[in-house]
């Protein structure tokens, strides 16, 4: 008797820790809802390119713009790492805000779905951060893993070569559930290269021109506020435009550098998608504290408002490369960066090809969002 009364107390016990992390675990399967804008023309899923991923986690919704004058097509790819919260929230600000006036732009924000349903064991990470906006409602957004969630793909294999002739194996085992790292994908390998192959079809199919995919990087990464740059040996126009848009950024008071993509970059988007697609590759980085293996307690004064003091301190002592801000580097001007790299590289873009131009308003410059902050970049949900 004494037994069973033990047995069913561990069992409530169990159920007591069991209900609240299954109540967790479904929410990060819930994809944030994104405010309508009147100007969105289309949503496609993207296993319209990659077919085996319908009814997969890794399926995702493509956002076309289209303005219905002549002109170029832009990719823009947000969310190919979850955890680098910049680069998914200037594509979920695009969506809600830009107007399209000449050519297309298409935008996926979620480009690793499944990446967004879990986070890093054992790093203390939490799973959403939340913004408030200027009407006073909140928006709560997943942190995310820079991998497809194992649920979903499993196991890592010991040895795998992905398309663009990369290897990956030993200890960098689980980069085969890293979307930048299997480009330019094929249609029967692993679920994380399937969307690799999903985007290089729509850039084929869709007559893509110039793409950029926005990331973040932890700040001992050595090419922050640097955009990498696709360079075929018979063609410069990508760096040309980059470096364009560099030096329009500069004169601004926004560092920016550009960077070649170099051997070492094969299965990334901006090396294998460049050498082998028509479209002009770029990638951004930006600086994301809460990525780093100095920084203190994951929260939201972390994630929003950038500040870690140990990273002030190792840039002080000579460890850090960058120039870490002693007041922190906001998640509004980090988003703003990436909006306004992508704005300076679509005027470059069609002011070398003016029959195939780019051009979008709605959001403003970097100042301007800036000083709006998310309150007035993001829409209420309604």
């Amino acid at each position: 008797m004494k037994i069973r009364v033990l047995n069913i107390v561990v069992f409530i016990v169990a159920l007591l820790f069991a209900v609240p992390a299954s109540v967790d675990f479904l929410k990060m399967h819930k994809n944030e809802e994104i405010a309508e804008n009147p100007n969105l023309t289309e949503v496609k899923m993207l296993s319209a390119y990659a077919p085996r991923l319908k009814g997969t986690d890794l399926d995702t919704e493509v956002y076309f713009f289209d303005s219905g004058v002549e002109g170029g097509t832009f990719l823009i790819l947000g969310g190919t790492h979850p955890n680098e919260s910049a680069g998914m929230l200037s594509a979920v600000a695009l969506i809600e805000n830009i107007e399209v006036t000449e050519g297309r732009v298409i935008i996926i924000p979620r480009t690793n779905n499944s990446g967004f349903t879990h986070t890093s064991p054992l790093d203390g990470m939490q799973d959403f951060f939340t913004l408030t906006l200027s009407d006073g409602s909140e928006r709560s957004f997943r942190v995310g893993n820079r991998l497809t969630n194992p649920v979903d793909q499993w196991p890592d294999v010991n040895y795998y070569e992905g398309t663009s002739g990369r290897t990956i194996y030993g200890t960098e085992n689980p980069e085969v559930r890293n979307v930048n790292r299997l480009y330019y994908g094929t249609e029967d390998g692993v679920l994380t290269e399937q969307v690799c192959y999903g985007i290089y079809n729509l850039i084929n199919e869709e007559g893509v021109d110039l793409t950029m995919d926005t990331h973040e990087g932890s700040p001992e990464f050595l090419y922050l506020d640097c955009t990498m740059v696709n360079m075929k040996r018979d063609n410069t126009k990508a760096m040309s435009i980059a470096s364009d848009m560099a030096l329009s950024m500069n004169f601004d008071d926004l560092d920016m550098r550009v960077e070649y993509s170099g051997v070492t970059s094969y299965g990334l988007s901006h090396r294998s998608l460049g050498d082998n697609t028509d479209s002009m590759m770029t990638l951004m980085e930006t600086y994301n504290p809460s990525m780093g293996p100095l920084h203190g307690k994951m929260d939201d004064d972390l994630i929003i408002n950038g500040n870690e003091p140990n990273y002030y301190e190792a840039h002080k002592d000579g460890y850090i490369y960058f120039q870490v801000p002693e007041d922190g580097y906001p998640l509004i001007e980090r988003v703003a960066r990436h909006i306004a790299c992508i704005e300076y590289l679509s005027e470059a873009y069609s002011w070398e090809y003016p029959e195939k131009a780019i051009s979008f308003t709605g959001l403003g410059d970097y100042y301007t969002i800036v000083e709006g902050g998310f309150e007035e970049l993001l829409k209420p949900i309604v």
